[in-house]
């Protein structure tokens, strides 16, 4: 029996291919970002006056939230891989062209998978950057007012 080509996959395989590198850089700029985040709401918790000064204190308590969730935000995340020795010991004889749709299919699963990271990862980061700038408010406020 002679395999019919399958005339787009190759089509298919370079979309995926873009798809898994712009998640590899969305990944790395939420780091980025939260790495940022972190140094300012580290900042405002070292640097705010100690006192009894009660806008002053929730803005610190503010940028330590903040600064939770921008840790939390960096939490090591499952990186989601092709298993090489599975894929050569399973597809090594397999027609080139059923090797390469069933590779491409497993990459479509590990791109589908690693979006609810991506998403639940930049929730976490936009909540942090709030906590932030509630943070640079109240500090602002209790500072100008003292």
């Amino acid at each position: 029996m002679v395999e019919q080509p399958v005339r787009s996959l190759e089509i298919v395989a370079e979309e995926v291919k873009s798809e898994r590198q712009m998640q590899l850089t969305h990944f790395d700029s939420l780091d980025s970002k939260a790495g940022i985040v972190l140094g300012f709401a580290g900042a405002i918790v070292a640097l705010t006056p100690g006192g009894r000064q009660l806008l002053v204190d929730l803005g610190r308590v503010a940028a330590v939230v903040s600064g939770m969730l921008a840790l939390w935000s960096f939490w090591p995340r499952r990186y989601w891989h092709v298993d090489l020795r599975a894929l050569r010991d399973l597809y090594l004889a397999a027609e080139p062209g059923f090797a390469r749709l069933r590779l491409i299919d497993t990459q479509i699963g590990m791109a589908e998978g690693a979006r609810a990271t991506v998403t639940s990862k930049a929730l976490r980061l936009k909540l942090s950057m709030l906590a932030l700038a509630v943070a640079t408010v109240l500090t602002a406020a209790g500072l100008g007012i003292h």
